[in-house]
Formats: C-alpha cells, sequence, structure tokens
C-alpha cells in the first residue's frame, strides 16, 4: 500500500499538463519549413568527490539530414560541492560550421550555472550559460543562454521512459538581443546501468533580418556515465 501511496502523491493534473506540452510541443515542429537531425554523444567522468569532466561530441544534419553542416566539440569541468542544487561549470567548445566549401572555427568558452529544484514531484532544473563567442574573421562577442526543463517524476512502461519538456532561449549582447528560441519535447530511456539515450523532437526559430525561420529537429543523444 506504502509503494501505491508514494505512485499517487505526484499530481495527476500534473502529468496531463506536461502530456500536453509534449504533444503541443510536437505540433508545431511538424509545421516547420527545414528539417535537421542532431545526433550527439556525452561521456562524464567523476573526478574526486564534487567534481565531474564532460565530454561531448555534437553533428548537425541539415537540408532533410542529407548534409552535414557543423561539428561541435564541447569539454566541461562541473563542480558540485557548492550545494545539492546547484552545479558551476566551466567550459570550452569549438564549433566548425560550413561555409560553401569552408570550415571557419568559433571557439566559445562559458560558464555555466545548473539549479535543480523539485515542484509537485516534477524536476525542474534551470541552466544559465554566458559563453564568449569568438568566431573565425569576425568580431567577438557575448551571448546568455538561459535553458528550462521540466522532467516527469514517473515513468512509463516497463522500459522505464522519462518524458521532459524544456525551453531555451539564446540573448546576443552585440545588439541583436533576443534571436534565438528553441522548445524541446522528448524522453530519456535507459539503457543500461550507465548508458542513457535521450530522444527528442525540438523547434528551432532563428531570428534574421528581423524575420523569424523554423526549423524541425529531431535528436538522438547518448550519455555514458563512468
Amino acid at each position: 500500500m506504502k509503494h501505491r501511496g508514494d505512485t499517487l502523491s505526484v499530481p495527476s493534473w500534473g502529468i496531463l499538463v506536461l502530456l500536453v506540452f509534449v504533444v503541443g510541443g510536437a505540433t508545431p515542429c511538424a509545421r516547420a519549413s527545414e528539417f535537421e537531425y542532431w545526433p550527439k554523444a556525452v561521456v562524464t567522468i567523476p573526478l574526486h568527490e564534487q567534481w565531474l569532466f564532460t565530454f561531448e561530441e555534437k553533428l548537425t544534419s541539415a537540408e532533410g539530414a542529407r548534409r552535414l553542416d557543423d561539428h561541435q566539440t564541447d569539454f566541461v569541468l562541473t563542480y558540485l560541492g557548492l550545494a545539492d542544487w546547484l552545479g558551476v561549470g566551466l567550459g570550452y567548445k569549438a564549433v566548425f560550421e560550413r561555409a560553401g566549401d569552408d570550415w571557419p572555427r568559433e571557439d566559445r568558452p562559458y560558464l555555466n550555472v545548473a539549479v535543480k529544484s523539485k515542484v509537485y514531484g516534477f524536476g525542474v532544473t534551470n541552466r544559465s550559460r554566458f559563453e564568449y563567442r569568438m568566431p573565425e574573421d569576425e568580431e567577438e562577442s557575448w551571448r546568455y543562454r538561459h535553458k528550462l526543463t521540466v522532467t516527469s517524476p514517473v515513468t512509463l512502461t516497463p522500459l522505464k521512459i522519462q518524458p521532459y519538456v524544456g525551453e531555451e532561449i539564446f540573448y546576443s549582447l552585440d545588439g541583436q538581443g533576443l534571436n534565438q528560441q528553441r522548445l524541446y519535447t522528448g524522453v530519456y530511456l535507459p539503457l543500461h546501468e550507465k548508458v542513457r539515450l535521450e530522444l527528442f523532437y525540438l523547434w528551432k526559430l532563428d531570428k534574421e533580418d528581423d524575420d523569424w525561420h523554423d526549423t524541425n529537429v529531431l535528436g538522438s543523444w547518448v550519455y555514458f556515465q563512468f
């Protein structure tokens, strides 16, 4: 009986709201004018007691996922010792984005601040990122990124599928202001004790010359925990 009570302690309306966001978020993705595929591999290695080292490799396939459009390599060192609900990380990202036959490089050192909490059993993560963009042969600038993720308190099916929704905004401090927004709907799926798969749809809005252009993105990210 105790296990049943723990399950029912999660407000049923909260589960319904989450599912509505998942379905509603996928709807504009289906209407988006362009399509991309984002595969990514993430490796996390604990260092000592309160430190984590994370390495990521991400690709972007554009034009209906037929052409490789960019390649990103990411390193971040995160400290978890300040509080149970807080993670602070220093990272570096190298981005190679296709421009015709060339692959110009952009370096991005950044600071991550992630705050985690629980609301009616739902996992809520607020991540702020301050990144310094250093594109090849272009002016350097600062950009702020804020990502909010809400994770279901329950899992679905014997596979323990865990739904989530998220939103991320990009604010450039070079005068462009808010110039990108991403809406996520997806699931986490444990494949092994130390391996997790994330599958998602993402509706991406980019501002160009005062117009907003949308892109439909399908992503599959694999996480390895050592």
